[in-house]
């Protein structure tokens, strides 16, 4: 098993890197949100970590951000029906802290925001994974709330507070905690009502 790569990036593709370890290239498959971040730090050296697909007649790397991404994604892998592009699609369209909160809280319309993934599909894998990430992820009560918050004021919370150092969890938690009145537009406002909470 490959668990991770640390090499230059030399090529990046529609969902893909590629990336030249001592003179070997690897190619492996990432979520969009993750290959932009790469293509858009132009780092030098990078440390991906990876899983590797290996099926009869192929075997194809994929990359993670982060070691919860990736439990996320063997996870989702393994609900019936999804499969590796659809976990990568799930992973590419909302961030961890995003998928443990619908899927804790029963939130189908949340995961439904990737692409190819119906009511069925969405509720299907809370059926499946919600009580495997009960047991990863202990202290998620309910889901990401799905009231006025615009998406992208959304992703800006949530990528501010994982910045911070804050777990998908803990993000989760405090998005619960959210009171109906908060002013949903406000992305600064936001931040400030969950860093209280979480004891900032």
């Amino acid at each position: 098993m490959i668990a991770f790569l640390r090499g230059k990036p030399v090529h990046f593709g529609s969902q893909t890197i590629v990336v030249d370890v001592m003179g070997v290239g690897y190619e492996i498959q990432l979520s969009e949100r993750y290959r932009l971040q790469l293509q858009s730090e132009s780092q030098n050296e990078v440390t991906i970590l990876t899983w590797l697909a290996h099926r009869e007649d192929s075997m194809e790397l994929f990359g993670f951000e982060s070691r919860q991404e990736k439990e996320l994604f063997l996870l989702l892998n393994k609900v019936s029906g999804v499969g590796l592009r659809t976990a990568l699609a799930i992973v590419s369209a909302l961030n961890v802290a995003e998928i443990v909160g619908a899927i804790a809280g029963n939130q189908p319309k949340v995961l439904s925001r990737a692409p190819g993934i119906g009511q069925k599909t969405a509720q299907r894998i809370i059926l499946e994974l919600r009580e495997k990430l009960a047991k990863l992820y202990p202290n998620v009560p309910v889901a990401l709330t799905e009231g006025p918050l615009e998406p992208g004021v959304q992703e800006e919370v949530e990528m501010t507070l994982l910045a911070l150092g804050y777990e998908p969890d803990e993000i989760a938690r405090a998005w619960g905690l959210l009171p109906p009145s908060a002013d949903m537009s406000d992305a600064d406002e936001v931040i400030r009502f969950l860093l209280n909470q979480l004891g900032a």
